[in-house]
């Protein structure tokens, strides 16, 4: 392999490393996920089918076929035809290699995916990384169209058998591929054709594609130039069943959709957490929306994202989609066991690697035998399944949802997935453990404050509610992801405005966030932050700290209990205020009420219309009352927004929201889009100073964090095609909600609905 990639002094990994057992429980790929993948690999037999649910609040796991789970002998032969086919070419087995580009991977694991797609007669994707002449060799590839056209041109295109037009996938719906500079070797400089050590980014739109029309002249002229089948790959976001439709309408032989929490070499964290829609919902919304406008027969529907099984595989067809895209399932049979660095390029396994002399690499034939093993063992187990449900052609289960009952799934999701299911109580939207953050979201709030840009991870989501336990409503949010009807925004190259205004015009704010700093931070710790919020033109929350120093000219950006020289807003308790207003309308100051969730609504609406004229806004205070009673406050801001709206006078009264459960700029924007202006920072920026040094240390810290929230507010507006942050806010159309429960307490449409 030495040749193949002109290195010296390449380090091999020639065996499996053993599968670390630390934090492995709360990753999507567990270790009882990884043991399985890991043993079909070695001896290629497979081990069961109808496995048992392994995450309570994953939708797709909450299916099933009625059988109780099959343990397996691993001799077992099936009778089921698995034939089948992808864009008008036959395969064997209704699978597609996924799209894992060069650069990203370490060279190896490209080559096995095409060798093994010729050798098991079904199809491999290439990526869009260029297109290596170890991997050109093979035929049964369908290279990548991608909005960076890296080392593309009409002799890529001509190679395999078909293209695929990438407009985006599921780990980072919205915005461009990324390899970051220190994986642009001299070898993915060469097949790229880009200069080594620049970062890859692709822009987040195609420049020649902003409308459906304008897609369907890239299908055409590129069957025109190459006779070959085009498909489409997107990412599952809020109108993934018309963008299909549109897609097929304009030509393409199949849409490959790729479901939240796919696997990505590189992606930031906050899109990778919050944009996009679980697989199973778009499958089947996907589905009955051809089938209902007569585009069916016309594509070839492949689901992609966190198929982890022959059982994901085999539900995902009786949902709807006629093949399943096998990726980060690949890449374990080759020896990953989850380090999550790809990123990074200095993966334990050799998968991932950055290519340059002295790299370790995962050795030919282990990836080629592990792959090729779990690929037959796979196919035998998805065989089996048929041969139960006493289906003799895998073509025949396409669209089944009828052979699917859904076990603790609401009347109105299984509607959406067209499906019987049983009524219960179902997940808990909320867990109380006392912990906020996970460790991944611990480190990301550090890596925020120190580096000052957005943290960029690798894989698929291990965020709540699937996975991580959900500790608020946000977390059974996603906000929206442009694709092909509504084009992204390059935030990299493109000016996005997060700009927001206050205090009637006032207050004019770089972005929607509000300082809130620890109550117990010292004189000249508040100092610092007072003069970042000027710098940066912030606002900051002094309210219950005793030393507010020196009076300046920036003061007008602080929020306050004590009215000092006419300045700043003053902050005072709803209970004070109501009794007792007309002894503070004389100060001549802007006012601002703070409230608990728990507060009666219709009281404080009433109070507001009463004195919109002096009160400017409301500052929402959850703190200690979290879901006290039932109220959240994710609904509590819903309702008052949709109650000032109402009255007529949503644009004079600010609603500005404290909550210490707000872990990320994920959590920030999904909160404006129920109705906030503005977003108090207060246990981000504690977490952020923790154990800091020095005042340097202090006002880095800080100042980087809030750079790095700007920076991801902008990356989620891009991903979702929105040049100007005041368009989002109240914009609850702009989320899905992955629970009817969560539906009906903040006025927010399902995933999945039409």
């Amino acid at each position: 392999m030495e040749k193949v990639f002109s290195l010296s002094n390449i380090r091999f990994v020639r065996d499996f490393l053993p599968i670390p057992s630390k934090d492995i429980e709360r990753d999507f790929w567990n270790g009882e996920v990884l043991s399985d993948i890991r043993s079909m690999a070695l001896n290629g037999r497979p081990i069961r089918i109808f496995r048992a649910g392994l995450r309570a609040n994953r939708v797709l796991d909450r299916l099933s076929f009625g059988f109780d789970e099959v343990k397996l002998k691993g001799n077992e032969g099936f009778k089921a035809s698995l034939v089948s086919s992808i864009a008008g070419i036959e395969v064997s087995a209704p699978i597609y290699l996924a799209d894992m580009s060069f650069g990203s991977l370490a060279g190896i694991p490209n080559i096995v995916e095409a060798e093994l797609a010729d050798e098991l007669n079904i199809i491999s994707g290439t990526g869009e990384g260029g297109l290596h002449p170890e991997v050109a060799k093979h035929k049964r590839i369908f290279v990548q169209w991608a909005s960076a056209r890296f080392g593309v041109d009409i002799n890529t295109l001509m190679a395999g058998v078909g293209i695929v037009i990438k407009i985006g996938q599921g780990a980072k719906p919205g915005i461009g591929g990324h390899l970051p500079g220190s994986k642009v070797t001299n070898v993915i400089s060469m097949v790229r054709r880009i200069p080594p050590g620049t970062d890859a980014l692709s822009p987040a739109p195609h420049h020649d594609i902003y409308s459906i029309e304008d897609l369907k002249q890239r299908i055409e002229a590129l069957k025109e130039a190459t006779g070959k089948p085009v498909l489409v790959k997107i990412a599952a976001t809020n109108y993934v069943p018309y963008v299909a439709s549109g897609i097929a309408r304009m030509g393409a032989d199949g849409i490959i959709i790729d479901g939240h929490g796919a696997g990505t070499g590189a992606t930031p964290m906050v899109v990778r957490d919050n944009i996009g829609i679980p697989i199973e919902l778009a499958i089947a919304s996907v589905d009955s929306a051809l089938r209902r406008e007569g585009l069916r027969d016309r594509v070839t529907v492949i689901a992609a994202g966190r198929i982890s099984s022959a059982d994901d595989a085999a539900k995902l067809i009786a949902l709807g989609a006629d093949a399943v895209s096998l990726g980060t399932a690949l890449l374990i049979s080759m020896g990953c066991i989850m380090a999550r660095t790809c990123h990074r390029g200095n993966c334990p396994a050799g998968i991932t690697s950055r290519l340059t002399e002295g790299t370790k690499i995962v050795d030919y034939e282990l990836a080629k035998r592990g792959a090729r093993n779990f690929l037959v063992a796979f196919m035998k187990e998805l065989g089996l399944i048929l041969d139960y449900l006493g289906i003799d052609d895998v073509r025949k289960l396409v669209g089944r949802r009828d052979l699917l009952k859904g076990q603790c799934i609401s009347h109105e999701l299984a509607k959406i997935l067209g499906i019987n299911s049983d009524e219960c109580e179902g997940p808990r939207l909320v867990y109380e453990d006392g912990q906020l953050r996970s460790p991944d979201y611990a480190i990301y709030i550090n890596q925020l404050s120190l580096r000052g840009s957005p943290v960029i991870v690798s894989m698929g989501s291990n965020g709540p509610p699937e996975v991580e336990k959900p500790r608020k409503l946000l977390d059974w949010l996603r906000f929206d992801g442009a694709q092909v009807t509504k084009p992204a925004i390059d935030p990299y190259r493109e000016s996005i405005d997060t700009r927001v205004r206050l205090m009637r015009d006032r207050l004019e704010l770089s972005m929607p966030v509000i300082i809130k700093p620890p109550l117990k931070v010292s004189r000249d710790n508040i100092e610092i932050l007072k003069l970042l919020v000027n710098v940066l033109a912030l606002a900051i929350d002094l309210t219950g700290i005793d030393h507010i120093g020196e009076t300046g000219g920036y003061l007008n950006r602080v929020f306050w209990d004590k009215p000092v020289d006419g300045l700043g807003a003053l902050v005072i308790d709803y209970i004070s205020i109501k009794h007792h207003i007309e002894g503070f309308r004389s100060l001549g100051i802007p006012m601002y009420v703070r409230v608990k969730p728990t507060v009666n609504l219709d009281e404080l609406l009433s109070f507001l219309s009463r004195n919109y004229d002096h009160v400017y806004g409301v500052i929402v205070n959850d703190e200690n009352s979290y879901g006290e009673n039932g109220v959240f406050t994710e609904a509590f801001i819903t309702n008052l927004d949709i109650g000032l709206r109402k009255l007529g006078i949503r644009y004079d009264v600010d609603v500005i929201v404290h909550m210490d459960r707000v872990r990320s700029s994920g959590d920030i924007v999904k909160l404006l889009a129920l109705g906030s202006d503005a977003v108090e920072v207060g246990s981000m920026l504690e977490r952020a100073i923790h154990g800091y040094t020095s005042l340097e240390d202090f006002t880095e810290r800080s100042f980087k964090l809030m750079v790095g929230i700007k920076k991801e507010i902008a990356l989620m507006l891009g991903a979702a095609g929105i040049y100007r942050l005041t368009s989002i806010i109240g914009n609850r159309e702009l989320l899905r909600a992955l629970d009817p429960k969560v539906k009906a307490l903040l006025s927010i449409k399902v995933a999945g609905e039409m």
